[in-house]
């Protein structure tokens, strides 16, 4: 019989674990916190030195760069510099628009061209191995098409199902299409609370006590499908609920395999799930601050783009000030949309009273490719900047070793499947701190690729977007589409009123 047993692991240790942080909350809660540090921080894996071989090139082939940064130079209306573009008049993409047969296959021809150049993530997604295959089989898919072909077939009926084949990158995306990874969400119970005791966990029904003996799917999948919660009135509990690709026919019916506390006997109660996703919050404020109940709640859903990133990192600083002085305080980085992550480096440096915030983060390794502009600046084998030759570039320095960063009071922060991209890098950085509870679902999982820039494809006029950053977990586990979990598992729309009944029920603002 499966038992649940990497909670339950979590609660047993927790009797045996020292005084620690975040305090004041029970001790159960304080196991489950260190555990998932140690999972978002994880250690280097032993062959990580061997495998990003796989992921990363040395350079380019400096004969095809200058093919692609030709191209580049002559679509025109195009600023690499802004990151922006103007289509210009000739080659509109709007209804109608159409390309012909051999405009199409030279554009195909430029794309896979531009891809191992540009875009970082094509060593991680296969490289030429799986996408040269790819392109051949479109030019012949191309030659049993219309001609001329409407750039819109061209992209849903050529380019879209294909690419989807090899790229599972959130960050990655043609005209309207994004190229995502399969989605993880959470399904959770509502109006059911187990208690944890004696390594198990209790549900009460009419009066009698069950103990929680296994839980699956209706399917008979076998899931550990139990979350610590908090409920509406503040306490710490826990629910049933798991982890599954959205859309999931099975996801939502769950069976428990109950034994009575009091007579022994066995039986299967059914369990409806219900799906939870973000917030639904608008993306914005920038950064503000209130009091809500005598807590102090600082909101950030975006961060400001790199023109203002610096001007705005002392405001970022003075707010992480302001909740330092506070015995608890509420980040709320629901539906964050990302941006530059140096204003969450001022932030936690506020916070935690660093001159200069958190240094990078031991969540992810990052490699870089030169930035693209380099490519239409600049002749093939010449420099994009002074010693930085067009290629990938070092690893960003790393923590290593992930270090707690220690300090006195609670830091409580939201977040859900809307918390993205440099919001997510935000959440990892968060998880140095000594004093720190996560509430709410899991974050997007948009991180395999980053430092985003567009382009465009030179006959149809489709934009592109794609990231000349790759990240990798330092253990090598999946990131995109999952996400980052939290400590506590709450409906998101929920958060901020359950983590105010918590802060109030275990008197964390004393």
């Amino acid at each position: 019989m499966k038992y649940l047993a990497v909670i339950s692991v979590m609660v047993a240790l927790a009797s045996c674990a020292e005084p620690g942080p975040p305090p004041g909350v029970p001790a159960e809660l304080r196991a489950i916190v260190e555990a998932n540090r140690a999972i978002a921080l994880p250690p280097l894996h032993p062959d990580f030195s061997d495998r990003i071989g796989e992921f990363a090139l040395p350079d380019f082939d400096r004969e095809m760069a200058a093919r692609v940064a030709r191209v580049m130079r002559q679509v025109d209306g195009f600023s690499l510099r802004e990151m922006t573009y103007v289509r210009s008049v000739d080659r509109p993409v709007a209804d109608g628009a159409a390309i012909s047969r051999a405009a199409a296959a030279a554009e195909i021809e430029h794309l896979f061209e531009f891809l191992p150049i540009a875009w970082a993530g094509y060593q991680y997604h296969g490289g030429d191995a799986v996408f040269l295959p790819l392109r051949d089989m479109m030019l012949e898919r191309l030659a049993l098409m219309s001609d001329p072909l409407p750039v819109m077939s061209y992209l849903h009926d050529l380019l879209v199902p294909y690419l989807s084949l090899a790229i599972a990158d959130n960050h990655f995306q043609i005209h309207d299409f994004t190229f995502r990874a399969p989605d993880r969400v959470a399904f959770m119970s509502d109006g059911i609370t187990l208690r944890a005791r004696g390594g198990g966990f209790e549900w009460e029904i009419d009066g009698s006590v069950y103990l929680v003996l296994e839980t699956a799917l209706a399917d008979g999948r076998a899931v550990s499908g139990i979350k610590p919660t908090i409920t509406r009135e503040g306490e710490f509990a826990f629910a049933f609920g798991h982890l599954a690709t959205s859309g999931d026919p099975g996801a939502e019916e769950m069976r428990a395999t109950l034994e009575c506390a009091a007579t022994g006997e066995r039986r299967d109660r059914a369990v409806r799930l219900s799906p939870v996703f973000h917030s639904g919050l608008p993306r914005h404020p920038v950064i503000a601050s209130r009091e809500e109940g005598g807590v102090l709640v600082v909101e950030n859903r975006v961060f400001p783009g790199a023109h203002d990133g610096g001007a705005r990192g002392s405001v970022f600083y003075m707010h992480g000030m302001e909740a330092r002085d506070r015995p608890v305080a509420i980040l709320d980085i629901r539906r964050h949309g990302g941006g530059i992550d140096l204003p969450a480096i001022w932030w936690i440096g506020g916070f935690a009273g660093m001159e200069h915030g958190v240094s990078e983060s031991a969540a992810f390794l990052r490699f870089g490719r030169s930035h693209p502009d380099s490519l239409a600046r600049f002749p093939a084998g010449a420099t994009g900047s002074p010693g930085a030759p067009l290629g990938w570039a070092p690893p960003f320095p790393s923590r290593g070793d992930a270090l707690v960063i220690p300090h006195d009071n609670t830091l409580v922060v939201l977040m859900d499947k809307g918390t993205s991209s440099a919001g997510e890098l935000f959440v990892a950085y968060l998880r140095q701190l000594e004093n720190a509870l996560f509430v709410g679902t899991n974050t997007h999982g948009n991180l395999v690729t980053g430092g985003m820039t567009r382009s465009r494809l030179p006959y149809s006029g489709l934009d592109i977007m794609y990231g000349s950053r790759v990240h990798l977990r330092p253990d090598l586990s999946p990131f995109e589409g999952i996400g980052f979990m939290p400590d506590l598992w709450v409906p998101p729309g929920e958060a901020l009123e359950r983590a105010l009944a918590f802060i109030e029920r275990y008197g964390l603002n004393r």
